[in-house]
């Protein structure tokens, strides 16, 4: 092997070095940003949660929320007066938009119902006959505050599912107590 030789083998492998290096500072470049895009993607989620509550959470809002769990659970929608009726549309209208951004994938729906569940689903409860009216045909139709519909929809089927998973739990117990009781028993 002359030195010439010597010389493109080490040409040749100092660019292969220089290839693997290069590919191993990409690759490390990629993974940073590809966890600066994951870390954005959860500060936007969290910006979006802080949106929605702030926009449930508003005075009128609560008042609503209130005056729907206080007074009108009491008497048809019929006798309602005007002001009752305006507060449960901005209510209704305020949870469906909630349920349409949700629903959308925005936002998670688990932090998001995690402390308004019961709340949402005892003013869907009572205000359902109401809502059933307003989306008749010759209301606002079968769209009208379908978000808030959804949104309910998802609360009822976690509950229903937690529901499974703890007697599926307690029977799983109760199933191990006795097999011990038995064997005690012996």
């Amino acid at each position: 092997m002359n030195a010439l030789q010597k010389i493109q083998i080490i040409a040749q492998l100092i660019g292969a070095a220089g290839l693997l290096i290069t590919l191993v500072i990409n690759y490390r470049q990629l993974r940073i940003m590809n966890e600066q895009m994951q870390q954005m993607r959860r500060s936007t989620a969290t910006e979006h949660i802080l949106s929605l509550l702030s926009f449930i959470e508003s005075d009128e809002i609560r008042v609503a929320m209130n005056l729907v769990s206080t007074t009108l659970h009491k008497k048809h929608f019929s006798k309602w007066t005007e002001n009752e009726r305006q507060a449960v549309s901005k209510l209704c209208s305020s949870f469906a938009t909630a349920g349409t951004i949700l629903q959308s994938g925005l936002v998670p729906l688990d932090p998001m119902i995690a402390g308004w569940e019961t709340i949402i689903c005892r003013c869907y409860q009572i205000l359902e006959p109401y809502i059933r009216e307003m989306q008749k045909p010759e209301n606002g139709g079968s769209q009208y505050w379908a978000g808030f519909d959804w949104l309910y929809g998802q609360i009822a089927q976690t509950n229903a599912e937690e529901q499974v998973l703890k007697a599926s739990a307690g029977h799983h117990s109760d199933t191990a107590h006795r097999r011990r009781r038995v064997v005690e028993d012996r």
